[in-house]
């Protein structure tokens, strides 16, 4: 954190960096060149960039515009420069979503001008431009979509979106405390808790949902994978289907291990045609557009104006669950694709996302992005109060309502209905013949505390030019104290082998104390790391590794 903050003041004391530096007639641009450019098009994202050599590029951008410079000829630059000369662009200061079709549309026809880019200097510049004319939460997301997915992003480090966008991480209280400290020209940090209160049980595990690096987690996660890539975008997501699974099995089976340790039961799935018992105040607000809708206890799915209705979602679920059962998904052309082998979770994953590796979204629907707004709306499903988005229809915020860990333990019971479809594992399926692991024993003890975290309020408020003091935010956060586990892993063959190692954490007992079965464990087991070993001929290893 202190090196991140150290960065945007940086940026914000030095003139914006040289666009020409260039050495013969090639542009010499090192990373760290482009992680100030990064830092300082992210720094105040709310404000205008006041640099003399910014509003000069931004002024003659288009009459200086060379289409060469870009991969498609310019095609898709112009198609956005059309679209912001139309006014057709939603304008800044107003509330971005992802799951808004259009504001997606938007966002992503930025992002393909950032992947057509020849260079650096081209980048930097449409970015400059940009964020003077777009929406800017389309700006943000468009710009870290394009530097994770983009050669020319290869060695940038983000910002953690927590500082960039502070308002979808941070409590109210605390976004007005730095408010009035930086209108009072006050340093201030202040000490932020979780929602709710003691009398609502949840609260004992909000420090999970809410916290600000898991957050950040899913939504990263979801530009790594985001469910609207098409391999035009120069390549494919290898099993983009099967790792929306996992990583959201992993993100439920982490979950209900704080549950159990906090003596509460694991979660209970969602269910359209039940009530959602567990409401959600977030105490939180948009930059512009209002507070997070709210949503009260016991209030049952509500068909949603304008996304859909409830038995949609209910004929939706149906159609899945009957393709598990025959173990084949029908193509748009009535063909069957089967999905009763290996790559089956794949498909099925791309299908229940929707992504648009789905290949019959017609059919079988986008299950969990339509779920999101379903349950991001309730609070106001007929759009009577011009409420804005919810919670769950961001990636950022999604986590902290804890209805998002019902909607994924819902899904995740139609994956283990695929899993469960097949026959168990052999010992020959497991089996590394001449390969034994022969002893594993852990250094250290396997125990979590809480410790104090810092982090960044200066894009939180607005500033002047005499705004210069520190503001910050400090939360609570699960650590663990260091340990390693050590193994002594035999090779018998008289070849050479390559080993992955995978280690799982796995609970014992429920919250009444009962032993699970292994049917049960083994589904709330978590994945603590995975790592591979060479293993030379007749050889016995012992190696440790660090948790």
């Amino acid at each position: 954190m202190k090196l991140l903050v150290l960065c945007s003041l940086v940026v914000a004391a030095a003139a914006w960096p040289s666009l020409s530096d260039f050495q013969g007639d090639q542009p010499v641009v090192t990373v760290a060149r482009k992680q100030q450019d990064v830092n300082g098009l992210l720094h105040r994202i709310y404000d205008d960039l006041a640099y003399p050599e910014v509003t000069d590029i931004i002024d003659t951008f288009e009459t200086t515009l060379d289409v060469t410079r870009y991969k498609d000829g310019g095609v898709a630059i112009q198609k956005l420069l059309k679209e912001l000369h139309d006014h057709r662009l939603a304008s800044r200061h107003h509330v971005f979503s992802l799951f808004n079709t259009r504001q997606r549309e938007e966002a992503l026809m930025l992002f393909e001008v950032f992947m057509q880019c020849q260079t650096w200097d081209e980048f930097s510049r449409s970015a400059i431009f940009f964020r003077k004319h777009m929406n800017e939460g389309e700006f943000v997301y468009a710009i870290y979509v394009a530097i994770i997915h983009s050669p020319l992003g290869k060695g940038i480090v983000l910002p953690p979106l927590y500082e960039v966008t502070p308002h979808l991480f941070t409590n109210s209280e605390i976004i007005n405390k730095a408010y009035t400290a930086q209108m009072t020209n006050t340093q201030g940090s202040f000490r932020m808790n979780f929602t709710g209160s003691r009398r609502n049980p949840e609260q004992q595990v909000a420090y999970f949902g809410e916290d600000i690096g898991m957050n950040v987690h899913h939504v990263t996660w979801h530009m790594d994978f985001p469910f609207w890539w098409t391999d035009s975008y120069g390549h494919h997501i290898d099993r983009k289907g099967e790792l929306f699974f996992w990583v959201h099995h992993q993100l439920s089976a982490r979950y209900n291990s704080e549950r159990l340790s906090n003596w509460m039961n694991v979660v209970d799935e969602l269910s359209w045609e039940s009530i959602i018992k567990d409401g959600f105040a977030p105490h939180t607000s948009y930059k512009f557009g209002g507070e997070f809708p709210a949503r009260p206890d016991n209030v049952r799915f509500t068909d949603v104006k304008g996304v859909a209705r409830v038995r949609d979602m209910v004929i939706t679920e149906h159609r899945i669950r009957d393709a598990i059962a025959r173990g084949f998904i029908v193509s748009p052309r009535g063909e069957t694709i089967d999905i009763s082998n290996e790559h089956g979770i794949n498909i099925l994953g791309d299908v229940i996302e929707s992504s648009t590796y789905s290949p019959n979204v017609n059919y079988y629907g986008s299950l969990h992005n339509t779920a999101h707004i379903m349950l991001g709306r309730q609070g106001d499903p007929q759009g009577k109060f011009n409420m804005p988005p919810g919670v769950m229809e961001h990636f950022e915020t999604a986590t902290r309502d804890p209805s998002f860990f019902r909607l994924h333990k819902y899904m995740d019971n139609i994956f283990k209905e695929h899993k469960d479809s097949f026959d168990p594992y052999t010992k020959e399926d497991l089996a590394f013949p001449g390969v034994s692991i022969e002893s594993i024993n852990i250094d250290g003890e396997l125990r979590t505390y809480f410790e104090e975290f810092e982090f960044d309020l200066e894009n939180a408020a607005d500033h002047s030019e005499s705004s210069s003091e520190d503001i910050s935010a400090r939360v609570p956060r699960l650590n663990h104290k260091e340990f390693s586990y050590n193994f002594e892993i035999n090779n018998n063959n008289d070849d050479e082998v390559e080993a992955a190692i995978r280690v799982y954490l796995c609970p014992e007992k429920d919250s009444h104390g009962i032993q699970f079965t292994w049917d049960e464990g083994r589904w709330h087991c978590i994945e603590m790391d995975k790592f591979w070993r060479k293993c030379k001929c007749q050889h016995t290893y012992y190696f440790g590794v660090c948790g």
